[in-house]
């Protein structure tokens, strides 16, 4: 999946009544050299790390059958 992929991908359905969807804040933590190297091909690409590191999570959920409901893999 390229990152451009996210970018034109549907929106998420709305959730209840009067609730945006919106991004939830997480905090990773990498080992340096990981970092490092997502750094070096996020400016390379210029595409941001939080859109590289969104498609590795949905990447994951996917192999193992676990999208949310209404999700396509991206």
């Amino acid at each position: 999946m390229h990152p451009a992929d996210i970018a034109n991908a549907p929106p998420m359905p709305p959730g209840p009544v009067g609730v945006q969807s919106r991004l939830e804040p997480m905090l990773v933590r990498l080992p340096p050299a990981l970092a490092a190297e997502l750094r070096v091909l996020a400016r390379k690409t210029r595409v941001r790390q939080s859109d590289y590191l969104r498609e590795a999570v949905a990447d994951l959920l996917a192999k193992y059958g676990h999208l949310p409901a209404g999700r396509s893999a991206m």
